[in-house]
């Protein structure tokens, strides 16, 4: 298969008949050697229920659902183990990252192992922007992170990066950086970011702030401790 998108759902059943109609359309030029692995995490909502309608309509779906709420790191770890593709795509359910951005990440699949987007003009309130600002700097001065936008969702990497891929809760907010730190390829890419269309955001900045605080300790750790090992070919 050549890819698999991999989405996280949470209360966003608003947002996912829309959703999948944009994927359909954005991935009709790409191939159609692909599936779309939605994990509905513990969502309270009717996101379940629509999911199965989905999917009785499109084949390509693929369900994964939790009993209880596990949060986004938890959704795409179970999401990439259920995953078949030779790419894997991942994507937020809320349509802030439009579908029709992938096309801008193909370019660079020759070339790079792990293609992120940088959202420009991003459609966020001041205090998530803020947040997310003092978060990066934090990174650099700690990790000495360069990732531009460790928040998009819209990534595209070969499978091979999630077999090394170390998982721990809210890996996912240093995704580039670890991917990094083993030796792969990384590119960003500028891509579109749209206003939030349903519902609210899931998140809460001081939570964020207060579990990313713990998180860069880990990780500073983790960055020193990864193995890394090339096999010799005779």
């Amino acid at each position: 298969m050549d890819y698999s998108i991999v989405i996280p759902v949470y209360n966003e059943e608003e947002s996912l008949i829309p959703l999948q109609e944009k994927i359909n359309a954005a991935m009709e030029p790409i191939s159609s050697d692909y599936e779309i692995i939605y994990v509905d995490d513990g969502s309270m909502d009717a996101s379940g229920e629509v999911l199965r309608k989905l999917a009785a309509e499109y084949p390509e779906i693929k369900i994964v659902s939790f009993k209880k709420n596990r949060g986004q790191s938890a959704a795409l770890a179970a999401g990439f183990r259920a995953s078949a593709g030779a790419w894997i795509i991942t994507l937020d359910a809320d349509l802030q990252n439009p579908p029709q951005e992938i096309s801008k990440l193909l370019p660079f699949k020759e070339t790079y192992d792990f293609i992120t987007g940088v959202r420009i003009k991003r459609q966020d309130g001041i205090s998530r922007k803020l947040s997310s600002n003092i978060a990066r700097s934090a990174r650099w001065l700690i990790l000495k992170d360069t990732t531009m936008d460790t928040g998009c969702s819209l990534r595209m990497f070969k499978r091979e990066v999630i077999g090394r891929l170390p998982v721990f809760k809210n890996f996912h907010r240093f995704f580039a950086y670890l991917v990094k730190s083993l030796g792969f390829r990384i590119k960003e890419v500028n891509v579109q970011h749209e206003k939030r269309a349903f519902g609210v955001s899931k998140y809460g900045n001081l939570k964020r702030a207060w579990e990313g605080i713990f998180d860069l300790c880990g990780v500073f750790w983790l960055g020193r401790r990864l193995l890394e090992y090339e096999i010799k070919r005779d």
